[in-house]
Parts: C-alpha cells; structure tokens; sequence
C-alpha cells in the first residue's frame, strides 16, 4: 500500500484526521454500582506500577520509533523483551506495589500476540501468588495494520476513515524514524472491531486478569464503554476497568468502575527557563516559589474525585517531565516520593511508570534506579503501615468549583490549589440542592454549558444563603446546546446572599484571595511557601487528618493549625526521619492551635475524636 510522503513528516499527539465525538450528554445512565469493585481496591489502599513489557512491547517500541528502540539500544530491548521473566516480580515486593498493569493487547492480531499471552498468563499466577492484582493493558483502538491486514484480512474494513476516506492515523509515533506508516486507529463504531474487542476482553479472563486498563481512546466511547463494560461484568462481576481519559474524556469515567488519566505532570518546584508541558495554560498561572514556580497535580486530583463518587479507585500517571520525556528521564528518588504523597494526600495511587531507562537500571542494578527504586518502596511501606488513616476519607473542604461536561477549566484547578485553596469538584450534571449544601462558596467559572435544573439548584442555593462567583460565559448554553443570556442572578443579591459576576476571568492571583474570603474551614492551617496541603475526615472513625506536602524539598516551617473545636489526640506521622511532633500551643472547648515545627517532604496530622461543627453546618 502507498503511501503520501506528507504522513512521515511530523509527529503529533491525536490521531491524524480522527473526528471529535460530542462529549455533552442532557442525561446519563446510572454507572456500575458500587459492589462492582473488589473490596481491594478500595481508595487509599492501592499502591500501583505500570508494568509494561514483553516481546509486543518491544515490537510497538520499534514500531513507534521510541527512544531506545529505534535506533536500538541492544540492553533496553533485552529488558523489556523479557521483562515478564519471573524474578522481576521481586521488584514489585521490594517497592511494596500491589497493583499493576502487564501489557496484555496492543494492537496486534490475536494470533501473532498469543505466545506473549501464554508468558503473561504465568506472569499474573506469580503475581497473586505474592499478593500482587493484575490488569490487563489492551489497546481499544490501535491497529498495527501490516500485521491485522494479514493475519485478520477483514480487518481491513475495520478502521476509521478521514474525510478523504484515507485510513485515520494513531498520532503519537515518530513515523519519521520507522520509515512508514505502522500504527492506524480502529473505528470503535465497527461491529466486527467491537466483536474483536470482547475476544480480547474474554482472553484476559481466561488468563487471571483482575481487570482492564483500556489506552488509545479514539472515536465513540460512549456506547463502545457502555457495552464493553457490560460485557465484562457480565463474565466476571468485580472485574475492573479504566481508560486512560484526557480532558476532554474525563467524563467517560461515569461509565466504569476504576479511573486513570496519564495528564498528570512531575510536581515540584521547576526550575527558570525549563518547558512546561502542553496541556498546561500561560507561565502567568503558576505560582512563583523559590527563584522557580510550582507545578502540582492536586486540581486534576481533586477533578478525578468527583468522578471517584468516593468508592471508584483512581490512578494517575505523572506522563509530563520538567525535563525531557518519560521513556528516557526518570523521576528523581526525592520528586518520586513527593509525586506519590501528593496522590495519596487524596486517596490516589500515583502510576509509577518504569518502562525504558528505569527497567534498564533496575534490571541491571545502576546505582540511581536503585536508589530511587528503595525511596519508591520506603513511601509505599509507610502507605501500607497507616492504610487506616487514608480508606474511608472523604474532604473537609467549603468552597466548591463547578465543570461541566467539557472539563475546560482543568488547569486552573491546579493554579488555584497553589495558592493553598482547599475545594471540591462539582460537575453541573450533579448540581442538586443536596450536594450544595455542604458548602459556603461555590465558583462557576468555566462551565458554559449548565442544565436547567442545575442553574435552579444553584439559584436556590444562592436565595438561601450560600455566596456565589460566575464568571465570563457560565451558563450561557443548556444541555440541550441553545444559547441563552447570562442567568439574570449573576452578579445580583438575591434572598440571603450575592452572586459575585466577573465579565472575565481575572488573574489567578485576584480570583484566589475572593474565593478565599468566602471559605469557612473548619480547620485553619497556615504553611511556609511551597507547602501545601489537605484535610479530610474519617466519619467513622472520628478522625480529622491534615496531609502536609512541602514541594521546596528542603527542610521547612514552621506550620500552625486553628482548630475550631477541641482534640483528644494528636499524633504526627511521616515516611521521612527524623521527625518532628505536633504539639498542642493553646486549648479551650471552643479552639486548639497546634503548631508543627518543621516538614521535610510529607508529614500526616492524626487529630483524634474531634469535637467541632462539622462542614454540613456552614450555611446554618
């Protein structure tokens, strides 16, 4: 087949010629029920790796010219051809991992990836042997064509067309340095590519998967999430999937029963004059710290929790590099372990990601990835020692930001949670009086897009009390997509309390400090620059518990906490030694103040059976 030269001359990130499916939906079907996750999953319990390898892995690396591979180096595809060797299992008890993903189906025929299966099939059995789950990574769109079109002729009919009724490209391959086209993207409308997709679902079964982690997310998820899911359930009821989402996607997670997102960046203080990743907005959002500015996860954290709906776990990659990319710079030891206390901090495995130079300095013992490798397991232990303190948390936060369908707004969430503001994310789809009552504040901001019944939960929510901010062009479409003016309470008093109207989005800066002086925290925590932090409680247990994360890296403090309300105990934790305690400055039956003297990279404040009001009594 030719070729049009104009194919090999770029690489991009979305599949070439590949059409946007509307993401906006005026209503949604219930998602699985709560009971189709195994009780292991449970948020805050799972500490999880990418695991990816195998004889497949190493033929999509060549044929995605990655660094390493094409040109080869002839040791990183020893590695990864045979990381699905047995002993490799003792890495993951060594970092004290219990969740991966093993490459199961990337794109090629069923019967060219069968030997590979066979080998994985033994892989999972060693696996749970040790205690360690298993998901299954399968491609739900990737063609490798030359391979499909010869082993599964009608395949050929199977894939997406551009408008000039041209195959659709898969983007995110240097096509440059394989010399030709290698990888197509599937058109998930298909009925015989979807049949294809169930037999894989059925040999990941059949091989002891506990669940699916679906990547290469292209065309109609909608009805093609609906039935997979409904298929694998179907066979195996606590099965787990995910797909790897990315803003505009974020919704499907209604869909399923674990959530992943590889849109997470490396945290921590990034150095003047380094790149900042693509999906991110202007430098002028980030927060100057330190002669650098300050990169965190905890929006898109906080965004994935609302789709968690509490009981759904989430796993996030940190895929963006402050410098160069994944598959050849490693994490350092020290960013490494702020990146998994900053997910955990909300219940979130942070998705270590090996593949390329770290497997290769595991595998053959570099000093570095060793290093980093026992700083991943130190963290992953202290996870694993004080689970009690993470599985059943749910936020203390008074201030919540509304998206809709779209997730646009995503990266000021980050910018807003540099500026220490603790809130929810709320989607108007699930705007009812209900779930805004919890609240003191809520901020709409970049959700144009809001139901009829969302807009009147929200204006009842104003009449009784609650302030509220809009911005630019919230709400001015329905859910069925007409145009209307700007809500006429925008920007006006109304019952009890105001609407604050901005006619732009002012600078992060000016929007931080308005939505600050509406917050009533029941717990006031005040830091040093760069530290940042969370607080949630245990309802069950009576626990508050108050996450520190210092992005600087370097000793910092000192922290003080106002509690509204008095304590019976108060413990301090951390991975990190030594360390200093908490201690109690001032009491009374109405206040605490504790006052922690330093942190060094994370550190957990126990306060045990509280007596104070609780958040639902904000608005009373």
């Amino acid at each position: 087949m030719a070729f049009s030269p104009v194919y090999c001359q770029f690489d991009v990130e979305v599949p070439s010629g590949a059409t946007v499916e509307p993401v906006l939906d005026a209503e949604w079907s219930a998602g699985p029920p709560h009971t189709s996750r195994p009780v292991w999953a449970q948020p805050g319990s799972i500490r999880f790796a990418r695991w990816d390898g195998g004889s497949i892995e190493t033929a999509k690396a060549f044929l995605s010219g990655w660094p390493g591979f094409n040109p080869p180096i002839p040791s990183y595809v020893h590695v990864m051809t045979n990381w699905y060797d047995l002993r490799t299992v003792r890495f993951l008890r060594q970092a004290d991992i219990n969740l991966v993903w093993v490459t199961f189906s990337n794109g090629f025929s069923i019967s060219t990836e069968r030997p590979h299966q066979k080998q994985v099939r033994r892989y999972i059995e060693e696996c749970h042997r040790q205690g360690i789950h298993v998901m299954a990574y399968e491609s739900i769109a990737n063609m490798f064509w030359e391979d499909m079109f010869e082993n599964v002729p009608q395949s050929r009919n199977w894939t997406a067309l551009s408008k000039d009724g041209k195959p659709v490209l898969y983007g995110a391959a240097s096509y440059s340095k394989t010399g030709r086209v290698t990888r197509y993207v599937a058109d998930l409308a298909k009925p015989e590519w979807r049949a294809y997709l169930r037999q894989r679902i059925d040999l990941a079964i059949d091989a002891g998967a506990d669940g699916i982690a679906y990547d290469n997310n292209f065309g109609p998820l909608r009805e093609t999430y609906r039935e997979l899911y409904q298929y694998a359930s179907g066979r195996k009821p606590d099965f787990l999937m995910m797909g790897n989402f990315h803003r505009d996607t974020y919704l499907f997670n209604r869909l399923i029963n674990c959530i992943t997102t590889e849109d997470g960046r490396e945290p921590g203080i990034y150095a003047e004059g380094q790149r900042w990743d693509k999906r991110t907005r202007e430098r002028a959002g980030a927060l100057a710290v330190n002669g650098g500015y300050l990169l965190n996860n905890i929006g898109l954290f906080r965004l994935q929790q609302a789709f968690s709906e509490g009981w759904k776990p989430v796993m996030v990659e940190d895929g963006g590099r402050e410098v160069g990319q994944r598959m050849s710079n490693v994490i350092s030891a020290s960013r490494h372990q702020l990146a998994l206390a900053e997910a955990m901090m909300f219940n979130i495995s942070m998705e270590l990601f090996v593949e390329g130079a770290f497997a290769h300095g595991l595998w053959y013992g570099d000093p570095a990835a060793i290093e980093t490798w026992n700083a991943i397991g130190r963290y992953n232990r202290f996870f694993a020692e004080n689970q009690k303190y993470y599985v059943g948390a749910r936020s203390l936060a008074s201030l919540a930001v509304v998206l809709d369908d779209r997730s646009a707004g995503a990266e000021l969430l980050n910018e807003l949670a540099g500026r220490k503001l603790i809130y929810d994310v709320l989607y108007e789809h699930d705007l009812t009086a209900e779930a805004l009552r919890p609240y003191a504040a809520i901020a709409i901001l970049t959700a144009n897009t809001v139901s009829s019944r969302a807009l009147a939960a929200l204006k009842d929510y104003v009449f009784a009390g609650g302030r509220l901010f809009s911005a630019a062009d919230s709400a001015t479409q329905d859910e069925h997509g007409r145009e209307r003016r700007r809500p006429e309470f925008f920007g006006q008093r109304l019952g009890k309390s105001q609407c604050i109207h901005y006619t732009k989005l002012p600078p992060v800066d000016e929007l931080a400090a308005a939505l600050a002086s509406a917050d009533l925290p029941a717990v006031k925590v005040s830091t040093p620059e760069g530290v940042l932090y969370n607080v949630v409680e245990q309802p069950r247990s009576g626990r508050v518990i108050i996450h520190l994360l210092n992005y600087t890296l370097r000793q910092a403090g000192e922290i003080k906490i106002s509690f509204n309300g008095r304590i019976r105990s108060v413990k301090t934790l951390s991975p990190d030694y030594p360390q200093e305690s908490a201690r109690v400055v001032a009491a009374s039956v109405a206040r605490t103040d504790l006052e922690l003297p330093s942190v060094k990279t994370y550190s957990l404040l126990v306060l045990g059976s509280p007596d104070f009001p609780w958040k639902v009594a904000a608005l009373a």
